[in-house]
């Protein structure tokens, strides 16, 4: 077959020649860009086509994810919101303890239905994985933003303590589904070296819609109704997320090949220019040995706890950040307020380092590491601090934004360095899980009784677990670099090899032409 496949880096044309001679030999259980390329008439482009595609990509999914994301985001932290609007009250989340012949507010019922949402995250982590990968991935994740919107609005009719702990379970369960479908389809849609900074943009929601969120609630706290005002913040929450999946449904295409907002030859060029990638985009075959091969590999668990280690940074300001600002004195509404602050300080960190991570190469790693220290600091700064007056705590509240940085870099290193569609959609899901893990944790470390002590039992927990990524990470990066150099040492990446294995849908493990970032 005459084949010619030039470098698209420098600025070559890309040429394919005789396509059709190639039908025979794809199968179906082959990459769903194998079997798209066999059947597309010979076409070529160059960097400004592909750019072009780029662009257009981004127009498209981008937003979808950024909007789908933090809708997610402020349904999580909604719960943080409506605890300074009267729910902890009506729904009996609380108990008076005495300590020291003192009577003390404990928060443990609160902390129960906070970290129970993420046990039912955990429990629907698995199905979601397998269904978005068996499942067209667009649809799959409308109708999933649909289904948790309207499990959002039934929490206004919860009456009980325990009808609230089933019905936050449930909506764990539901949510679980866009996590691990955004990891697939950024993988499915841009090449490693891009993914940095389109999951920075679409993880970065969480930051914008914590601040977004966090004026939504103050405003919708104050409607003066029928009903207890934390039950309008989850009707009208709810309501937008179920009209949003709406639009999800109608412009999140499955994968590239059945894009409508591109052209035949952008489709093609969307599919071609990931194969030089090595991880392929689409293959909806369960294969049982890529998820043994998931399970054996040691940078699966490294990313895996690296993910429960900071994510117990999340599981405490997600759900008690507001809890924690009213500790420096702030009133409740003020509280709500501020907490939004530090979504802002989020959103502009994970852009800015989402661009280092994409302009200089092969720092996923090191900005793990450098990320790491802010984070360590504010947990001592919160913790060893005067709260006589807020500034000092404050500031150490909104240096935790950092630990957003991290996860994003987890994410991207998984992305860039999984393949194998089954693997990729099984170690996402073990990555998610371990965040469901870390988020329903955490709560339990949150303990309103040491609020004079600033919450030490949380904080040394924090430091420790932070301390753990940062070492973990150099682990991984040491790791990587010598499974590169073993692989160099038995035969460079041959450009004609590495079109053939692209949508081969092998696994990093099994595919010589496959070389690791970081």
């Amino acid at each position: 077959m005459a084949k010619q496949n030039e470098s698209i880096a420098d600025g070559v044309a890309t040429h394919y020649e005789d396509v059709e001679k190639v039908d025979h030999s794809i199968q179906p259980s082959k990459d769903i860009g194998a079997q798209f390329l066999a059947r597309a008439a010979s076409t070529q482009f160059t960097v400004e086509d592909e750019n072009r595609v780029i662009r257009l990509i981004d127009r498209v999914l981008l937003p979808i994810m950024f909007i789908s994301f933090g809708l997610q985001y402020m349904d999580k932290v909604l719960l943080n919101g409506a605890s300074q609007f009267g729910i902890v009250q009506d729904l009996g989340l609380y108990d008076i303890v005495v300590i020291d012949k003192a009577p003390r507010l404990s928060l443990n019922k609160f902390s129960n239905v906070t970290l129970i949402f993420y046990w039912g995250y955990f429990v629907g982590s698995f199905p979601a994985v397998y269904l978005a990968q068996r499942l067209p991935t667009g649809k799959f994740s409308a109708i999933a933003i649909m289904i948790w919107g309207a499990v959002t609005m039934t929490t206004a009719s919860v009456k009980t303590y325990a009808g609230f702990m089933v019905q936050r379970f449930f909506l764990g369960v539901c949510e679980a589904a866009i996590s691990p479908a955004f990891s697939l389809i950024t993988a499915m849609w841009y090449k490693p070296t891009e993914q940095p900074l389109r999951i920075a943009v679409w993880y970065a929601s969480t930051g914008l819609g914590g601040l977004v969120g966090s004026i939504a609630t103050w405003g919708i706290g104050h409607i003066a109704g029928a009903l207890h005002p934390w039950q309008y913040q989850f009707i009208i929450l709810g309501a937008i997320t179920v009209a949003w999946g709406f639009v999800v449904l109608y412009l999140l295409p499955d994968n590239p090949v059945q894009a409508r907002f591109l052209s035949q030859m952008q489709r093609t060029i969307a599919v071609e220019r990931m194969r030089r990638g090595q991880t392929g985009i689409e293959n909806t075959h369960f294969k049982s040995y890529q998820v043994k091969e998931a399970l054996l590999d040691p940078k699966t668990w490294l990313l895996v706890v690296m993910t429960l280690s900071i994510q117990m940074v999340n599981g405490a300001v997600s759900g008690f950040g507001a809890i924690i600002v009213s500790s420096f004195g702030f009133n409740g509404l003020h509280s709500v307020l501020l907490t939004g602050g530090l979504g802002g300080i989020v959103f502009v960190l994970l852009l800015g380092f989402g661009l280092w991570a994409i302009y200089v190469p092969n720092q996923r790693t090191y900005i793990i590491m450098f990320a790491c220290i802010p984070t360590i600091a504010a947990c001592i700064i919160m913790w060893k601090s005067s709260w006589a007056t807020y500034h000092t705590p404050l500031a150490g509240f909104y240096l935790l934004g950092f630990f957003s940085i991290i996860y994003v870099m987890i994410l991207a290193v998984m992305s860039a360095n999984t393949a194998g569609h089954t693997k990729k959609a099984f170690t996402a899901g073990l990555v998610w899980a371990a965040y469901c893990a870390g988020n329903g944790i955490a709560p339990l470390l949150v303990k309103t009784t040491e609020t004079t002590e600033h919450y030490p039992t949380l904080f040394k927990a924090l430091l420790v677990f932070v301390s753990t990524t940062l070492v973990l990470t150099l682990t991984l990066r040491v790791l990587l670099e010598n499974k590169n150099k073993s692989r160099d040492r038995n035969g460079l990446v041959v450009e004609d090899d590495a079109a053939r294995t692209g949508f081969e849908d092998l696994t990093d493990g099994e595919n010589p032409n496959f070389r690791y970032s970081w």
